[in-house]
């Protein structure tokens, strides 16, 4: 099972949405997919989808999957990279509606420069990764607590 993660920011994703939709319809993903789809409008033809899960059942989602695949959110990327999960990323992006800033931009650049993840822009990119999913090489994840000091002070100064 492929599990595809959008997050709780309440901003559609539509287009990683259509993407998964396009990609297993051309056979490029299998249809063994499971979507968090969040507050996004689009409508899937080929998987199925819940806007929410509880953290229990994401975490048992996160467990059962091949790979995840998700928005650039740092929750879900740590949560799949503990469960040694290969993370393909697509981030959301202030141009497309998708998100208030390129944040999550940001976010996906420190976690592929670490080499834990790869990351996508469109549904090409996305498609190329999928496909050579076996030989991307991933490093082992390796917890930081600067990222914890870095959230913590974010935190305090948008007080």
């Amino acid at each position: 099972m492929i599990f595809v993660v959008l997050g709780t920011q309440r901003f559609q994703f539509n287009r990683l949405l259509q993407a998964v939709d396009n990609l297993i319809q051309e056979g490029k993903l299998p249809s063994d997919v499971l979507v968090q789809s969040g507050y996004s409008e689009y409508k899937p033809r080929h998987y199925q989808h819940k806007p929410f899960f509880n953290q229990e059942e994401m975490n048992e989602h996160i467990a059962k999957s091949e790979f995840v695949l998700s928005h650039a959110g740092v929750g879900v990327i740590t949560s799949a990279l503990q469960m040694n999960k290969k993370v393909i990323v697509m981030p959301r992006r202030k141009d497309q509606g998708e998100h208030v800033d390129n944040h999550q931009l940001e976010i996906a650049k420190v976690f592929q420069d670490k080499g834990y993840i790869s990351v996508a822009q469109n549904e090409d990119e996305l498609s190329a990764l999928i496909s050579n999913l076996d030989q991307l090489d991933f490093k082992p994840y390796v917890k930081s607590n600067s990222q914890l000091l870095s959230s913590i002070k974010g935190y305090i100064n948008s007080l």
